[in-house]
């Protein structure tokens, strides 16, 4: 078995039950919705409400609240006692909104109780969908995303691999080379992920979790909205060339992307190339289990200093190799400078003295 085969067999021992998880996870909020959307049709009977007050939740970081609800009802002559106002609430920051639901819901009040015909048990106060729904599903799509994710890496792993250094001609003749591996896909998805989290904390803080279903359906319409607009600029990004390594034959001249710490493109004349090498691995992380192989050049500036600039970094050393065997070939240069490879050769020794018989 080939360690691509073998790679990804042990990426699906793991990504199937985070998988199963997350299906699972998935079910039960969706299927909370569907029935919170039909309990708009359910029958009604009178209730009484019990309790009615403010839960307060502190932690370390934050103080949260909700409502602490409880009332009677009757159903078929057999008496129940519910507790829900949906099928799903949310807990708040903001305390006026839980303050007013206890204001609307005073103990001692007869109150219409929604209750499910399949099981009379099951009853909520507020029926038809919400914002609460709503922001549920929003808190579980950058889960979601996570998960897709090392699925789509899985299923790229097993397409025939592209060739080392994957050139390709623009229209003004230069060969270029795509350096940045964040595609469009994977914006998209911080895109979303990210907005989707950035929405859910604000509806917390400001209460929008509790709010009509309008207020849950204008949150989505950011999210979806963030997700398109970046996957708009992405691809316009990668059609302008942002992130490819130029090499212009006609005017011999090198053009570095703005990747690895640079902030704007770097235009080199290919005689202030000196050397192109592969420097030893760079931790990826603290722990050190990713490895990095930065590809570095060193170039000449106008000034005539010596100055060493990261082309990019690679995951895997033989495409930085490959990339660096390129480059070489079309800059004619080594891994070292050619003053470095004058010092490195050993010294001929003057011939001796022949000695007189």
């Amino acid at each position: 078995m080939s360690s691509r085969a073998t790679s990804s067999a042990l990426w699906l021992l793991v990504l199937l039950p985070l998988t199963a998880g997350m299906l699972a996870a998935d079910f039960f909020v969706v299927s909370t919705a569907v029935l919170q959307a039909r309990s708009s049709s359910w029958p009604t009977v009178q209730g009484t409400i019990t309790r009615s007050e403010v839960e307060t939740v502190r932690s370390n970081k934050s103080t949260t609240y909700r409502l602490k609800l409880a009332y009677t009802y009757s159903v078929a002559g057999q008496s129940h006692e519910g507790g829900k106002r949906r099928l799903y609430s949310w807990s708040t920051g903001d305390l006026e909104p839980v303050e007013a639901l206890v204001t609307r819901y005073p103990v001692g009040a007869s109150i219409p109780v929604y209750y499910r015909p399949a099981q009379p048990s099951e009853a909520v106060l507020q029926p038809g969908p919400g914002s609460a729904e709503l922001f549920m599903l929003m808190f579980m799509l950058p889960f979601n995303l996570l998960a897709i994710w090392p699925w789509i890496m899985v299923s790229r792993s097993w397409r025939p691999e592209p060739p080392h250094v994957p050139t390709f001609v623009r229209e003004d003749g230069s060969e270029c080379v795509t350096l940045t591996e964040m595609g469009t896909t994977l914006w998209v998805f911080l895109a979303l992920g990210g907005s989707a989290f950035l929405c859910g904390v604000l509806g917390g803080v400001t209460g929008g979790h509790n709010a009509p279903a309008i207020v849950g359906v204008g949150a989505w319409g950011v999210v979806i909205a963030c997700g398109v607009l970046t996957g708009r600029l992405s691809s316009a990004w990668r059609k302008a060339g942002r992130y490819d390594l130029r090499l212009h034959v006609q005017a011999r001249s090198l053009s570095l992307p703005p990747v690895s710490g640079r902030k704007h493109r770097l235009d080199l004349r290919w005689r202030d190339v000196r050397a192109i090498r592969v420097d030893p691995p760079v931790r990826g992380n603290q722990r050190g289990s990713v490895n990095r192989y930065p590809l570095t050049l060193e170039h000449v500036t106008a000034d005539g200093e010596a100055r060493r600039e990261t082309i990019d970094f690679f995951l895997r050393e033989e495409q930085a190799e490959a990339m660096a065997h390129w480059l070489r070939t079309h800059l004619d240069v080594g891994e070292e400078a050619p003053e470095e490879r004058r010092a490195a050769q050993p010294r001929a020794r003057p011939p001796g003295r022949q000695r007189l018989s």
